[in-house]
């Protein structure tokens, strides 16, 4: 279990708010708040309080389960999803993590194939309307998560 390290904002639109509320409530705000709090920094040694907080949250996010099962092999709980070279992001660009399924999702679409407990990763680098296509996935294919975070 990853050690816990709580952070609840002190100003701004979510004073009073814990990473998990604002996760809640603004996952995408959440991400570019961290990405931001790692730019033009080669390496960090001490990373402040809301910087492990943040990593706290993404190591819950990895550990929640997937409730919808793949397109494809119909077995397997989804983990990918892709993320298109062109066109909308999409709730039927998902598979599990089997080889087969993966490659018949990737000749069905050009893209690149991306775990879905990782879209924080990436949404702060997106348009926000791209970037809500790809937190609502997340929330269609973890229908427990708030859950992990009450």
């Amino acid at each position: 279990m990853a050690q816990e390290h709580p952070y609840v904002f002190q100003s701004g639109n979510y004073e009073g708010l814990s990473v998990e509320q604002v996760f809640l409530l603004d996952p995408i705000y959440l991400a570019r708040l961290y990405q931001n709090s790692f730019k033009n920094k080669s390496s960090i040694k001490n990373p402040n309080q809301l910087q492990l907080a943040i990593e706290s949250l993404l190591e819950k996010i990895h550990g929640i389960d997937t409730t919808k099962d793949c397109l494809y092999c119909k077995q397997a709980k989804v983990v990918n999803f892709l993320l298109p070279d062109f066109g909308p992001v999409t709730n039927g660009l998902l598979c599990c993590d089997n080889p087969i399924c993966r490659e018949e999702l990737k000749s069905a679409r050009s893209g690149e194939l991306h775990a879905i407990s990782d879209f924080m990763l990436m949404v702060s680098y997106m348009p926000r309307p791209q970037a809500q296509k790809i937190v609502g996935i997340f929330k269609a294919t973890h229908k427990n998560y708030q859950e992990a975070f009450a």
